[in-house]
């Protein structure tokens, strides 16, 4: 279901300053006047669709674009393919959007060189923010001047399109490289295959991105590791540490991302695959060595020209190989695709585990890992498992952590973030996909009681929940911009209000948890592993910080509150070690415990119960979990174990 942010606070900013975070808080959001989270962003969620509809009728008209002699016209020819009337109308505003009656009916082809400076559409008046949205010829939607969308994402986009282009202009110039010995001239060796200016400029930083020199009229065969070598890359970093670059192979970085860590493995086995293929060719369609390791490298090694690829880059394992197909011909496999030539030896970190076949090809089996932890106040766990491919199984545990059932929750609810369980036993679990969330409330018996679908609201995702005494979801969403917001949920999973903060320059991450007296915990992540720990009102109104500085020693992973409202943190160290400190409402430091060092487990999740002891949950790179309980004085009680399936 559709929701709306609403009836929000207004956040007293004057005094909230730290050491660690000092933005000024912004006022809570006006009603919108459609779903989403402001009428900015629910113009966004019309003005893309409808610069996408222009670009898919002039390829159904043989290029022409559509009528925008009058906005009559200009809603007919594109209604069929936006679907709704809707869509022509800004809801910010409740005026039809303007389009630019001198392209009507011209050939896009006219306009090729400027596609991403042609207005196609735009506001016939300004926001209540005083921004205002126009659409382009090539697609690209601006909101007050600039391009919209997530800029650290945009600049990922960029770079991509560019790399592309170096590779379609190396393939129609002898395989040479063009001069890259400044950015005007790249960009007019690369102008044609890009077709957009605007592609040279990064969205985040507002700089052009710098091309390696030295690969000038370079011819490609000659690159020893296409893989590694650099071609273009942000002239200074985001504000989030990070620069975007640029590969002579095409890959892109940062990429994958954390929450996809079975990508880089699929990646590597699609480029073993790729090499095995070129050999095959080379070697009158006989199989290379696949009895053992260095064999396999010593052949294939000369056609991917990166010898990282033959380990899993998250278990750090080589792949296992196939054998039986040493010395083989490609003529013997009646059926390629049944042989496989190259696999995991162990499960990815978000369950996944890949085969590379005969033909080329990686296919993918998933397991159900364990992600997340909460504790009723029947102090029994509830064990949250997850899939990549968004299926999700729930346990419940005894009191000493045996498994006593287990239950199939559904598929496509997408990355599970978190699971809280309310007084009453009411387990409330989130899910996200991009821009959209679900929600599931489960009851003691395991069975689904409640869904609730939020979004998909442009540039927005959910990050976490939380559960006070009252036993009402708090869930805490993520805008591109660094923009936060708080939802209050009801009892029967609909949202009811909600708070908004920042944007937060930064601030690159977040967890929540509320006390038993409703009142929330936010840890905001910084630069540096840093963490500025807020106090919120239950009504979600600042109260007060504490500045933590750890100087890249610990991540916070997790928080809980205790039943006397301590607020516990979870902290995995950069050497493996695991720590939790514990503070109480005045933000002093009243519990350190050192958990030491489980060689190969990384801390992911904390719960506690009405006992008042903690359970932990570590994972492992093989997708196992285990879970410890231990009393707050740090003895451990029990530790169990549990497999992926």
């Amino acid at each position: 279901m559709e929701k709306l942010f609403r009836n929000a606070a207004v956040i007293a900013a004057g005094a909230i300053v730290t050491a660690i975070l000092a933005p000024v808080l912004a006022k809570g959001l006006t009603p919108s006047p459609s779903p989403g989270f402001a009428p900015d962003d629910a113009c966004l969620a019309n003005a893309k669709p409808l610069a996408l509809a222009v670009a898919q009728y002039a390829q159904d008209w043989d290029g022409f674009l559509p009528a925008t002699d009058t906005q009559a016209h200009f809603q007919a020819a594109l209604l069929p393919y936006v679907g709704r009337t809707s869509a022509f109308t800004c809801p910010a505003t409740h005026l039809a959007y303007v389009p630019n009656p001198a392209i009507s009916g011209h050939s896009i082809f006219e306009y090729r060189a400027t596609e991403d400076t042609t207005i196609v559409f735009q506001d016939a008046a300004p926001h209540p923010s005083h921004k205002s949205t126009v659409g382009f010829l090539d697609g690209h939607v601006e909101q007050g001047g600039v391009e919209a969308g997530d800029p650290d994402q945009l600049c990922v986009d960029h770079v991509k399109a560019i790399s592309l282009a170096v590779l379609q202009y190396v393939q129609d110039n002898d395989e040479r490289y063009p001069l890259l010995d400044s950015p005007d001239h790249a960009k007019t060796a690369l102008m044609p295959y890009v077709t957009s200016a605007r592609m040279f400029i990064c969205p985040a930083t507002g700089q052009p991105y710098v091309f390696n020199a030295s690969l000038s009229y370079v011819a490609f065969p000659s690159i020893a590791s296409p893989t590694t070598t650099i071609v273009m890359q942000d002239a200074i970093a985001h504000s989030n540490g990070v620069k975007t670059i640029g590969y002579a192979d095409g890959h892109v970085t940062p990429a994958p991302t954390a929450s996809d860590p079975g990508a880089a493995d699929t990646a590597n086995l699609r480029q073993i695959g790729f090499g095995v293929t070129q050999y095959v060719q080379d070697y009158d369609e006989f199989y290379p060595s696949f009895q053992n390791e260095p064999a396999f490298e010593t052949a294939v090694g000369p056609y991917t020209r990166n010898p990282s690829i033959f380990i899993n880059p998250n278990t750090g394992q080589n792949y296992l190989l196939n054998a039986s197909l040493s010395g083989r011909s490609l003529a013997s496999l009646d059926a390629p695709s049944m042989f496989w030539m190259a696999k995991d030896r162990a499960v990815n970190p978000d369950g996944s585990f890949n085969t590379l076949t005969a033909d080329g090809r990686v296919s993918t089996r998933y397991s159900c890992i364990p992600i997340h932890i909460s504790v009723g106040a029947d102090n029994e766990t509830r064990l949250l498992w997850g899939r990549a491919d968004g299926q999700a199984v729930l346990s419940f545990l005894s009191l000493s952590g045996d498994e006593q059932w287990r239950g199939y929750l559904g598929s496509g609810l997408g990355t599970a973030r978190g699971i809280v369980t309310a007084p009453s036993g009411m387990s409330t679990l989130l899910f996200s996909t991009p821009n959209s969330a679900t929600v599931l409330g489960v009851n003691v018996r395991g069975g689904v009681v409640q869904k609730s679908q939020f979004g998909p609201y442009d540039g927005w995702g959910v990050k976490g929940v939380a559960v006070g005494g009252n036993g009402l979801p708090r869930l805490l969403w993520r805008r591109y911009d660094k923009s936060w917001a708080i939802w209050q949920m009801s009892a029967a999973g609909d949202y009811t209000s909600d708070v908004r903060f920042g944007p937060f320059t930064g601030i690159s991450d977040a967890v929540i948890a509320a006390g038993a007296d409703n009142a929330l915990t936010v840890g905001w992540k910084q630069p540096g592993d840093d963490v500025a720990l807020w106090r919120l009102s239950s009504s979600a109104v600042y109260q007060s910080a504490l500045s933590l500085r750890v100087n890249h020693t610990r991540q916070l992973v997790a928080t809980t509150v205790d039943p006397n409202n301590v607020t516990w943190l979870l902290w995995a160290g950069t050497t493996g070690a695991t720590t939790l400190d514990a503070y109480n409402s005045q933000n002093t430091l009243v519990n350190h415990l050192d958990l030491g060092v489980d060689a190969g487990w990384t801390a992911r999740d904390l719960g506690v119960g009405a006992d008042g002891n903690l359970r932990i949950l570590w994972t492992s790179a093989t997708g196992s979990g285990r879970l410890r309980v231990l009393t707050s004085a740090g003895s451990v009680l029990s530790t169990h174990d549990f497999s992926p399936f």
